[in-house]
């Protein structure tokens, strides 16, 4: 009888997913972005206009955030560690400008962030487009400080043509059935935070389990294993994974 359990168990446990995000969806998805081509200049300052080819060390990554719920977005640009938020100086004693950009307006293939001057004494504003076709990014915007003080800094931080590709989400596969539950194989990047999920009918799904992937010389080796003992008395069960910030 027990045999014939697994059996059943094995096929239906077999249609397992792997999501690349908690927010996907028709328009640009959350998820982690390689930058692999575009321009960062930064002007008006004592030096004039610098201008920089991306990715550099400072800028290599974006990720995205978009709230199914709200359609909100956010925009973060980070560095090749996956880890630093690009900045910059707005004044030697004042704090540094983080470039995550909230209150995105997410369409069906296009992310609008917008934000007028805020209060002094930096206001700060930012107009940024971001268009997506599938799994990759194009972002055009500007980042301004409507500053009073620190004239020989650059007011105006400018990006063109910048396309980030979207970096695969967690891989998970099922390498075991016992009494003891399904053994769930999880592999993703290194330092991540991954959240397993589970569902009986593909509709309603619910954390299983919260894992930070462990580090690791090999980009491509990090993984996990984790025990699901709630799929022992159950008929079906369906399975996905992502990463979050």
């Amino acid at each position: 009888m027990f045999t014939n359990r697994i059996i059943w168990l094995a096929i239906t446990l077999a249609f397992t997913l792997s999501v690349p995000s908690a927010g996907a969806q028709s328009g640009a998805g959350s998820g982690l972005y390689r930058i692999v081509s575009g321009s960062y200049n930064e002007c008006c300052g004592i030096a004039g206009d610098l201008r920089s080819s991306l990715p550099n060390e400072s800028q290599g990554f974006v990720r995205l955030t978009v709230d199914t719920q709200t359609e909100l977005a956010t925009m973060t640009f980070l560095g090749k560690d996956l880890q630093t938020f690009f900045r910059v100086v707005r004044c030697p004693d004042g704090d540094p400008l983080n470039f995550s950009l909230d209150y995105g307006f997410s369409f069906s293939n296009t992310i609008v962030f917008h934000i007028d001057p805020g209060p002094p004494p930096y206001s700060v504003y930012w107009n940024y487009t971001v268009s997506n076709s599938t799994d990759r990014l194009r972002i055009d915007g500007m980042v301004g400080i409507v500053q009073q003080n620190c004239t020989d800094l650059p007011t105006r931080f400018i990006h063109t043509n910048v396309v980030a590709v979207l970096l695969p989400g967690p891989r998970v596969r099922i390498t075991e059935f016992s009494s003891e539950g399904a053994l769930l194989f999880i592999q993703g990047r290194a330092s991540a935070t991954n959240v397993i999920e589970a569902s009986a009918d593909l509709a309603r799904w619910t954390a299983i389990s919260t894992n930070l992937m462990p580090d690791t010389l090999c980009p491509v080796c990090p993984f996990l294993l984790f025990r699901d003992t709630a799929s022992t008395n159950l008929a079906h069960r369906f399975y996905r994974c992502f990463e979050i910030p």
